[in-house]
């Protein structure tokens, strides 16, 4: 072997083992990259929302989560369960909560396994539990009920909207900043490593959204760089549910509410109550 090729090969070797440690480490570091979380606890009164309360609901495999409720003003109004994203806790979602109890919703903040002070260590099937415990406690408390997820936590509300099969039990899916699945997302940043392969926790919404039946509004920013509005454009082609997608011009990851969203919503959940012929 000459030195040219000997020096090949050892570079070669050497960008095979910076490529497999660099690969190895995606996927034993994942769990932190999802799920980077807000670990302290907060009450409601830090958000805004002194007249909500704390509650827990109890999951299928024994975790105690807290969460904030308020019933809605009258028990024939929907109550809309809140899911938030992946690098926060329940409070960001406070401003949306206050905007649904002014109009006399009830709204229900879901916290998460690992987040928010509560015990447990978050990943894929154990948020789908969590969502079900919140689901549980709203539940019996009030029948109807309209799931919102932002970003991470439309995996869990589109999962919830999926399952649901008794008539009226869910009456609408709102999905902020969504993804058609995490390892869609990760392709974006680690796009020379093989991620669908990677990813253990998939979140893959594009493949369940066509099992949902109630009414769905898709709504984003034309500016997000977290999660490309290519995404929402999938989504909403893949629903099979009456559906609306509110592509918001100038809107980010974080903004899409504040930027037209909330006007979208509110006219989903009029709707929805009259339809039924309740509401204020």
């Amino acid at each position: 072997m000459t030195g040219a090729t000997a020096l090949l090969a050892w570079f070669c070797g050497a960008c095979a083992a910076t490529y497999g440690a660099a690969v190895a480490t995606l996927f034993w570091m994942q769990g932190r990259l999802i799920y980077p979380g807000e670990w302290r606890r907060r009450e409601p009164n830090e958000a805004g929302l002194a007249d909500m309360s704390v509650v827990t609901a109890t999951t299928a495999d024994g975790l105690d989560l807290h969460g904030w409720y308020k019933a809605p003003a009258s028990s024939r109004r929907l109550t809309v369960v809140l899911f938030h994203g992946n690098g926060e806790d329940l409070s960001p979602r406070g401003h949306i909560a206050r905007a649904l109890l002014d109009c006399g919703y009830g709204v229900y903040l879901a916290e998460y396994r690992g987040y928010g002070g509560n015990s447990g260590i978050p990943h894929e099937a154990g948020l789908y539990e969590d969502g079900r415990a919140a689901l549980r406690f709203v539940e019996r408390t009030n029948a109807r009920i309209v799931l919102h997820g932002y970003s991470l936590g439309s995996g869990v509300a589109v999962q919830l909207a999926a399952e649901a099969q008794a008539p009226g039990r869910i009456e609408g899916l709102i999905l902020e900043a969504p993804f058609t699945r995490i390892a869609d997302v990760a392709a974006r940043v680690f796009w020379f490593m093989p991620v669908g392969l990677l990813v253990r926790d998939q979140y893959d919404n594009l493949a369940k959204i066509a099992r949902v039946r109630v009414p769905v509004v898709i709504y984003g920013g034309t500016n997000d760089n977290v999660i490309p509005p290519q995404h929402f454009a999938h989504l909403y082609a893949h629903t099979a549910a009456p559906r609306r997608l509110l592509m918001l011009e100038g809107a980010d990851h974080t903004n899409c509410w504040e930027r037209g969203g909330s006007e979208t919503v509110l006219r989903l959940l009029e709707d929805i109550e009259k339809a039924s012929g309740t509401g204020r």
